[in-house]
């Protein structure tokens, strides 16, 4: 028994990259953490960590080993999900991830329905605006921007949004509807970083047939997509931003486009998942129902 907890701490050290973060993972003392390492270090006659004051690394014995110790986890992972899958209820906890947008829009509010359908699964979801460590954050099903980073990720594409420029009708009858491009120069402009790449987002058009970026000042820059939103609600300016976003404002007439057919780009997600040998039934299920979801949606498939 103490051979396997050391197992389970040395796997979860690893994927971490240090004793402290893996010790808060299982709920014990980075001194309990350190003895686990020991106990199996003793077991196995090898020094498995080169540990140093600021980090620790994998000896050539502890790497050989780990790669031993993950290929038997996930054999018995997958045992276990076999077994799970031969009932007919689907149960366990689900990790979701998803950026902001999609995540609080659209993720959240389906949850509901996939309980009621699956009533002895958990969901656990994670929303921020980053790409995260899907193996050591341990992620089952997450949504991210298409084309993924680099990476060795399932990956479906689900959606895709047009970028639109948008402004209040209130903002439009004080200052004008600009007619072309060059028009805009005279407007105030709402700006929005990219989480992602972290640089604000440059303004493209499609004009007799090249694709030109106006260069024009932001009067606001932000770094999220509900701020500029609500700054152009407020009549602060005129904004550019991925259509799934609006397109309840634009139905009620809160927001307007403005030169439209002209704003080049657009935006995709995809739903994701680990790669491996054999997918949990309670991922698959998730991942599916999201894809169905995201598929569907009015709001994400207006073009």
């Amino acid at each position: 028994m103490e051979n396997v907890r050391g197992i389970t701490t040395f796997i979860r050290i690893v994927r971490s990259g240090n004793f402290s973060t893996a010790a808060r993972g299982l709920g014990i003392t980075p001194q309990a953490a350190s003895m686990h390492v020991k106990q199996l270090e003793d077991w196995v006659g090898v020094r498995l960590f080169n540990r140093s004051t600021r980090q620790v690394s994998l000896t050539e014995e502890g790497t050989r080993f780990y790669q031993t110790c993950v290929a038997a986890v996930d054999a018995i992972d997958d045992e276990v999900e076999r077994m799970r899958d031969s009932s007919k209820e689907v149960f366990g906890t689900v990790r979701v991830a998803a950026p902001v947008g999609i995540g609080i829009h659209f993720v959240a509010p389906a949850i509901g329905q996939l309980l009621e359908m699956h009533p002895r699964i958990s969901i656990d979801l994670l929303i921020q605006n980053r790409i995260p460590d899907v193996v050591a954050e341990g992620i089952d099903v997450g949504v991210l921007p298409h084309p993924l980073p680099e990476t060795t990720l399932i990956a479906r594409r689900v959606a895709t949004s047009p970028f639109v420029l948008c402004a209040s009708p209130a903002y439009l009858q004080r200052n004008g509807t600009p007619q072309t491009v060059e028009e805009l120069a005279r407007h105030r402009r709402i700006a929005l970083r990219s989480w992602i790449t972290k640089t604000v987002r440059p303004w493209r058009f499609r004009c007799a047939g090249t694709i030109v970026t106006s260069p024009a000042e932001a009067s606001l820059i932000t770094n999220e997509a509900d701020s500029l939103i609500e700054a152009m609600l407020a009549g602060a300016g005129i904004g550019l931003i991925t259509k799934y976003r609006v397109v309840p404002y634009l139905r009620s007439g809160r927001l307007k486009t403005v030169l439209d057919g002209l704003v080049d780009g657009e935006l995709s997600h995809s739903i994701y998942m680990q790669q491996r040998r054999k997918l949990p039934r309670k991922t698959r299920v998730v991942a599916d129902f999201l894809y169905d979801v995201l598929s569907t949606h009015p709001d994400l498939r207006e073009r």
